[in-house]
Parts: C-alpha cells; structure tokens; sequence
C-alpha cells in the first residue's frame, strides 16, 4: 500500500540575525481596511481566520517567552561519530527530564568481533530543574545498564524515570526486554522488572489515572497492540487489528469520559476508530462519520492536561482537541510570539494549561557541511501577555502546510521588528486533507502525480477565488508549483520592486526563467535543478540538453532501450508540456498547432511505455517495463523529480533533483564522470529546469504592495541567502552560492568523505579513491544553474486536460489533429475564464 505523497519543500537551515536597514511606513491601499481585530473576519475558501488587513489590538492574541539551553554532558574527550540529539523524556512541577543519544567513532583496526553497544553509545539523562533551569542531576545510562544491547526509550512520569532496554543474546538468538525504574534526584534504581511478554512502546499518552502506550506489530499484516498499565501497576493488552487490513499509525489516544478512551487509527482503509475502555480492556469500533469533525493530519507532540482535554503541535501553533464540545481549537500561533517559528515547530509540549505553555526539545546545531560536538537542548516558558504590536496592520503570508524555513522565518521577526505600521502573521488558511486525497491507494508515478496534480488544481483554484473576492493573503511564499496563479488577476509583477539585480551578483538567468509572458509573479529565493546528470559527451547539440531525436538516440544506446524518465505516456507528455510550456501558450492564448508540441507528442507515442510501472512490481524485484533496474549499467530514480535512487551500480545517467551541492557532488561521485546536468527532451534542446525550494509572491490584491514588497526584498539579502547557501541549498546570489559550493568541497575532501565514499576500519577514516574535489566542481555547477531554461511549475488544470485527452492519440484511438483541437479548446476555455 502506497500513501498519496503531498508534496512539501521544506528546508531547515540555520538562524542568521538581519542586519538589513530599512524604513517601513505606508499607507494602506488596494484592499479595503476591514476594521477588523485579528483573527474576526473568515474567508470563503479558507479553514482559518483571514488575517489580512486586521487591526492588532492590545489584547490579540501574544505571548511572552524566555528560553534557555543546557548542553547535556557527554565524553568530550571522544571523537564523536555524530552530534548527540536530546529529546524530551518528560517534565512535571519539579523536573525536566532529556535524553541524550549517539555514538563515538570506532577506532582503526577496531576487532568487530569484540564489538559492545555500551563501548560506543552514548546515552544520558539531564535531569534539569523546573524553576531554575539549571541541570541537577546527569545519569550515564550506559554505564548504568552496561549489559544492554540497546536502550529503547526512557520515560519521566509521576516523578519517577522509566528506562526500557534489550539484553540480547547471539548464541541463542534471544532477547529479553526489562524496565527500571530510577530516582531523578540520585539515579538509583528504585524497582527493575522484565517486560518480555509486552510489547516495546512507540508512544506513550497519559489517559487519567492510566499510561497507555502504543507498540506497532510488524508481521504479514502490521497492527497494533496498546499496553495499558495502571496506577498500581496492573498491564493489560489489548490487540487493536481492521480485519487483515494493515494499520500505519496510532497518532493520539483521546481521553473521552471516566476510564475511556477514543483510539484513532490510520490505516489502508483510512481513518478507523476503536473506544477502549481502560479498566477492563474491552474494545468496540466507532463510526468514523462522527469524529469527520476531528482533524488528525499534520499533528505531533501530544499533551494531555490537567483539564482532561489533549494539546498538540501542529505545523503553525498548538491546538486543543475538546471532546466534550467535539471542537479543535487553536489557543497558540508561532506568530504569536518572538521567536523562531521554524524552531519552535521541532519541539515537543512538555506542559500546556492555554495561558501558560512549556516547550522543550533539541535545538537543530548540525548542518551538511560538518558535525557539531554537542546539541543544545532548548527550554522555551511562553506566558500570555499584552500584545507589544497593538496598532499595527496585519499582513498575512500564506504558505503551503504553515511550514516556514528557519532563515525565512528570521526575516519575518525582523520585519516585525523594524515596521511600525505592518506586522507580518503566517497562516495555513487551506487545509491540505481538504483537497489532496490521502486515502486513495496508489502504486506507480502516474497514480502520485494525479494525486497530487487533483489536489494542487482544487488549492490553487480556492486560493485564486480568495484573491479575486479581496479576502486572500498578502505574501505568498512556496507557491511556485501553482502555475495558475501565475497571472495579473492574482499576482502582483515583482520586476518592478526588485529593480535590475546585477547578473554579477545573482543568477538573474533564473529569474528571468520565472517569468510568465515578461512578468515575474513568482520569485525564486532558493532551488533545486532537475535534469539528467551524465558524463558531458552525452549531450546533444546544444550541449545543455536533448532534442527529442537526440534523447531517442541517447534511450536506445547508452540506456539501453530503458527511459530513466518513469512516468507512462499521458503523464511523461503533460511534464515535457510544462517544461516547453512557454512555447505553447502565450498572453492567455493556447496554440498546439506548433511544430514543437506535434515533435512531443510523436516522441512519447513512440518511445515511452503507456502506464508506470507498479511500485509494487520494483519492490519485489518483478520490472517489466523501463523504470527500474533494468541494464546492469543502469540506475534509476523514482520519478522525474524524486531523489531516491532505486538501485546503485555503473550509471550512465541519473534522473535527478539535485538539491544542492551535496547532492551533486553525490552525483559526481556514483557516475565518476557525471559532471553535466541536462534538460529533459525538448524540440530545441534546452537545459535543465529548476524547482523553487523556496519562493514568494505577492497578491494582486494585497493590502500594501509596497510593503509586502520589502519584505521581498529582504529574502534577496545576504542575511538570507548565505545561511540557505551553507544550508545546502542553491539561491539566486551568486556569491553565496560560491561560499555554500567552497565549504561543499572543504567538507567532502575532509570528515565528509566517510559519507560519500565509506568507512576503512583499518585507517579509521574514509576509504581511498584518489576523488579530490576542487573550485572546479563549483564552476561546473556553477555553469549548469546558468543553463537552466525554466522554472518548473505546472498549471494543473491544464495538466489534467491534457492527461485526459492525449491517450486517445497515444494508444491509436483519434489521429493528433483530433485530439489536440479537442484539448486546445479545453485549455483555452480554462484561461479565458481566469481572464
């Protein structure tokens, strides 16, 4: 069973302070001033308050916050193999409790036979005061529990730490599974039992007066068992199946009334729930059309209070699930604080009572091009308080799961820092269950794509109907892939408010490459590019890509006769369309008479398999058709523009999304020569394409162009674009991007190599290749980002049209001519209606 992919470009890169001048005062214009506070107007295609336009008051919504960092102790004396990653164990009105795990290196001509858990791992507890912050106790559970084989999880409730571990035996093949309890204040062990016949937790919910965790049974069917266990210590189990269907996921156990509680399950067949009832065990299925109002996508880090009601984090805030009421409430915004929301979202809810909320949870230190030593861990207290922003406008930005890269988020503190008359609040007003179907079974790339292209089309076509009714948001950030928008009754042209950048110092190629009929609607900030990495003779005549006839040549002979592009036909021609799209349609008119588009179609009819093949067929090692390993000098990715490989070996081409310059460099190394990125066949040979990772917009309608506009800005910034560039990210500032490239290569020639080319047990260090990387691999991609034709963005409506219609021409039903009059009048319908 294969999940519906939704499609999510989120990057995570370090926090830079902005140290961008400017002076925000404007006059409000283009919507009318709602008169509104914050969060009391509604929109019409949205699932949140519309936020545009409203008056901050006073008594919004704010919360003040205080963090601190403990660095959990560990042997700084060892090299480590990794950074140490501290989570939370637990918290109550005296402590909080983190873990602390990794490992230390193994030495050269380490004897693997003499190989112990407990001689390299590295697992402590910071036992931290509540009140001060300051670490009362650091417990070695390593030496600890030294015949462990592995330490699985460790809880800290009802003012006690449980430890639960594994005791393996090799001779007998055999593993016995323990729990200790320890003291927080001494580390003594106060009780130890073993635990075998129960299952290991996953999760863990307070429930009441009772613990339940939640333990995944991976056999022909998985399923799930919940240990229930009582304040004396009772457990009970009880199996929880849906009739040989396999179960994926336990996300919440929902306290209802007295000892009952409502177990939500997400499955093969959707959304199932059981109630069980704590005291006894019995179990009873539910209806599922009567919780169609609970909402579990997108939800982590589950509390239950005091109050008998269950908080949890979503991707933008904290939510509260009433089920007395049958309501989820939002009662935090990350907007609605001074910190990080890209931080704030790695955290766990360590206490919540709605006025008052504790988060605690691994600050993120580690970056691709190098391991820190240590990671801190972060205790964030945030406690209601008068809004310092009373007075301001608010601009809304809008952008896709309410997820916003760390940098990104960065510039937004500054903004609001630096305005005095606008004040930017992210929201995720479009609930992505409400139109991308998670449930549908899927097995190949075509099956994805149409997911996600039914999905896409009904989002983009709500938040264009928010826009044209002046209800939408203001700044648009990560909606490149809507390819709808791309139009002036939507977007505003940011050509005008970016001005003439240098080409010395920005990629302007790529910005000019995201133009629509010479207007830029939607900026790129940072990139990946797609394309096929090969060795550089590969290419065709143009040198950056294939013609049609070229890449023809290029599948028969290198590839063997098998397409490294795996989509079937109506499919794999809707993606060679978007790639060309400019060629076809031109100020709102759709023309498929042209040369270009008849030399696509003929291409695919006779060159690419009709269907995808199964994913279930690549899983089990049956492939008939071109799109897994199929020539033993031949590997394989997953669709067009995913970036798992399906199987390594001698390449002779890549299908790639090279995301940064780790990801080439990767490249580079599995192909020894592959030093070219090339377009995708085209009538005229063009380069490469490029995905925005990050990018924004500003709508037509917004309540201050201007404004939003410098904010814009503000992304252009080396403040921004450096810590995205060493993030391994490409971006549009050339500069940064050579700084990203330079310490790519001073990585990988140094600790990085292990990665790339593997451990040598007997040097303690990366195997030998003789591979040294040089400034010459970042001109090279350097070169390949200048060659990239287009920005990637597909208009889904369009998408759907064509994958509708084209098979009747591809499998011999219709000649061309019938088929694309057909589809042209159908498209040109969709755009006359957008104008």
């Amino acid at each position: 069973m294969k999940r519906a992919p939704i499609k999510k470009d989120a990057v995570k890169v370090m926090s830079a302070a902005l140290t961008v001048s400017m002076a925000l005062s404007f006059a409000a214009c283009g919507k009318k001033d709602t008169g509104t506070e914050t969060g009391s107007a509604s929109g019409k295609g949205g699932t949140e308050e519309v936020l545009s336009g409203s008056k901050i008051s006073a008594d919004s919504p704010w919360f003040d916050s205080t963090m601190n960092e403990i660095i959990p102790a560990v042997n700084t004396g060892r090299k480590m193999a990794s950074a140490p990653f501290s989570r939370l164990s637990g918290a109550d009105d005296k402590y909080i409790v983190a873990l602390t795990t990794g490992d230390y290196d193994i030495p050269a001509n380490f004897n693997w036979e003499n190989y112990r858990y407990s001689d390299f791992a590295i697992v402590t507890l910071s036992v931290v005061d509540r009140n001060t912050k300051q670490v009362k106790n650091t417990i070695d559970l390593i030496g600890m529990f030294s015949e462990a084989s592995c330490i699985e999880k460790v809880l800290y409730r009802n003012g006690k730490i449980s430890v639960y571990y594994t005791i393996y035996d090799p001779y007998t093949d055999t593993a016995v599974y323990r729990e200790a309890e320890l003291d927080p204040s001494t580390g003594d062990i106060l009780n130890e039992k073993d635990i075998s016949g129960y299952s290991l937790p996953d999760r863990t919910f307070d429930i009441g007066d009772y613990l339940v965790e939640t333990g995944m049974i991976w056999e022909e069917v998985s399923y799930f068992k919940l240990i229930i266990t009582s304040q004396d210590g009772e457990r009970k189990e009880v199996v929880i199946n849906d009739n040989n269907s396999d179960l994926y996921d336990i996300p919440l156990i929902l306290p209802v009334d007295g000892s009952k509680a409502l177990v939500p399950c997400e499955g093969k067949n959707g959304m199932i729930y059981y109630m069980v009832d704590l005291e006894t065990g019995a179990l009873t299925s539910e209806n599922a059309k009567d919780y169609e109002w609970l909402d579990l996508s997108y939800k982590s880090s589950s509390f239950t209070g005091s109050d008998g009601n269950v908080y949890f984090l979503t991707t933008s805030g904290i939510e509260r699930i009433d089920m007395k009421n049958r309501s989820v409430d939002k009662i935090f915004d990350f907007s609605w604080c001074g910190i990080n929301r890209s931080s704030l979202s790695d955290l766990e809810i360590a206490d919540c009572t709605g006025d008052s909320i504790l988060l605690c949870g691994a600050s993120p230190t580690s970056r691709p091009y190098g391991d820190p030593d240590h990671s801190a861990f972060s205790i964030i207290d945030l406690k209601k308080a008068e809004n310092p922003h009373a007075g301001k406008t608010v601009l809304e930005l809008y952008v896709p799961y309410g997820y916003v890269d760390e940098s990104i988020a960065d510039a937004i503190l500054k903004y609001n820092e630096m305005s005095t008359d606008y004040h930017i609040e992210v929201s995720n007003r479009y609930k992505e269950s409400d139109y991308y179907d998670d449930t549908q079974y899927i097995d190949s790339d075509d099956d994805s794509d149409l997911v996600n292209l039914t999905g896409s089309q009904k989002m983009s076509n709500a938040l264009a109907m928010d826009i044209l009714n002046g209800e939408g948001p203001d700044i648009l950030l990560n909606t490149s892939a809507f390819g709808q928008l791309n139009n002036p009754a939507y977007l505003a042209d940011l050509t005008p408010y970016i001005g003439d950048l240098d080409p010395d110092r920005y990629f302007t190629s790529i910005i000019d490459g995201a133009k629509t009929d010479g207007a830029l609607y939607q900026l790129p900030i940072c990139f990946s590019v797609a394309g096929i990495q090969t060795d550089p003779k590969n290419a065709g005549s143009s040198g950056t890509g294939f013609t049609t006839a070229e890449y023809a040549e290029f599948l028969d002979g290198a590839l063997n006769g098998k397409d490294i592009i795996t989509y079937g036909q109506a499919h794999y021609f809707a993606k060679l369309f978007n790639l060309s799209a400019d060629m076809f349609i031109k100020d709102g008119k759709a023309d498929f008479s042209d040369p270009a588009f008849i030399e696509l179609a003929e291409f695919v009819k006779d060159h690419v398999q009709q269907n995808s093949t199964s994913w279930s067929d690549i899983e089990n090692g049956d492939v008939n058709g071109p799109v897994a390993e199929v020539a033993e000098n031949v590997v394989t990715y997953k669709g067009m523009f995913s970036r798992d490989r399906v199987t390594p070996g001698k390449e002779e081409a890549f299908n790639i999304d090279c995301y940064g310059m780790s990801s080439y460099i990767r490249g580079v190394v599995n192909g020894k020569t592959f030093t070219a990125i090339l377009g995708f066949p085209s009538s005229d040979g063009r380069g490469p394409v490029y995905k925005p990772i990050v990018s924004v917009a500003i709508s037509a309608q917004a309540e201050n162009t201007e404004a939003c506009a410098e904010f814009v800005k503000m992304l252009l910034s080396d403040e921004v674009q450096i810590p995205l560039a060493m993030n391994d990210d490409f971006v549009i500032s050339r500069d940064a991007f050579r700084q990203g490239g330079r310490a790519a290569v001073e990585y990988y020639n140094g600790d990085g190599a292990v990665i790339l080319f593997g451990y040598d047990p007997a040097t303690g260090g990366a195997v030998n290749t003789g591979i040294v990387f040089s400034d010459k691999n970042i001109d090279d991609m350097e070169n390949i980002i200048l060659s990239c034709s287009k920005m990637d963005t597909a208009d889904a409506a369009i998408d759907l049209i064509l994958i509708e219609e084209m098979p009747a021409y591809f499998t011999g039903q219709k000649d061309l001519a019938s088929v694309t009059a057909i589809a042209r009048d159908r498209v040109q319908k969709v755009l006359d209606e957008r104008n």
